[in-house]
């Protein structure tokens, strides 16, 4: 069996889990050198100023250390920035107050230490919503490309250029459409705000051209 590899994502774009309910084993890279401004730390969702990426704050990153070494800042109250953000952005969405309470809670509740076990937890708390439960696991030691024993998409990242055109995505009512237009690829959080019980079907009509 091929599996799937992915890197680790803050409540991932459509299209990582997009991929997630095609794969039959999911395995998310933890042994890599932690690269910046990428998913692992960092998610879009739409504002009343448009797309916006909301990035978590990381403490005592090194050159050269393993993501799953990565540990969550406690400088500063960024968990509260983040929730405010996302209630502004998506109280007026059609879906926001019947998961709004789902997802407050990682921000409120949760006292994770490490990044990967809060990606974790805001995957666990996808599932939920979503009714599904994905098969995963993490690396025990780094993939190099090219493995025929894995299906690459670490690919999905913002650093990839060419992404945009790889993605098949059809357009659904997003808050703000007043004001900008159809921003496709966005967090999870979109989707799920945007579409409820839908957003499955969303999902399963994407494609990823790799």
């Amino acid at each position: 069996m091929i599996k799937s590899l992915f890197a680790t994502a803050y409540f991932a774009p459509a299209i990582q889990y997009s991929e997630y309910l095609k794969a039959d084993k999911i395995a998310i890279e933890i042994h890599e050198h932690f690269p910046k401004q990428t998913y692992r730390n960092r998610t879009n969702i739409m504002t009343a100023n448009g797309p916006f990426a909301l990035s978590i704050p990381l403490a005592g990153r090194k050159n050269h250390s393993l993501t799953k070494d990565i540990k969550l800042s406690k400088a500063e109250d960024w968990k509260t920035l983040h929730w405010k953000t996302i209630e502004n952005a998506y109280k007026r969405s059609p879906f926001f107050e019947y998961y709004e309470n789902k997802i407050s809670k990682l921000y409120t509740s949760c006292n994770h230490s490490y990044l990967i076990d809060f990606n974790y937890e805001a995957e666990t708390i996808v599932e939920g919503i979503l009714k599904v439960s994905f098969v995963k696991e993490y690396t025990k030691d780094f993939i190099e490309e090219n493995n025929p024993n894995y299906k690459e998409l670490r690919l999905i990242t913002p650093k990839n250029r060419e992404l945009p055109k790889l993605i098949t995505e059809n357009s659904y009512l997003q808050v703000f459409v007043d004001k900008f237009p159809y921003t496709p690829n966005l967090s999870i959080l979109d989707v799920i705000f945007n579409l409820g019980p839908e957003s499955i079907g969303h999902l399963k009509q994407m494609n990823l051209l790799v």
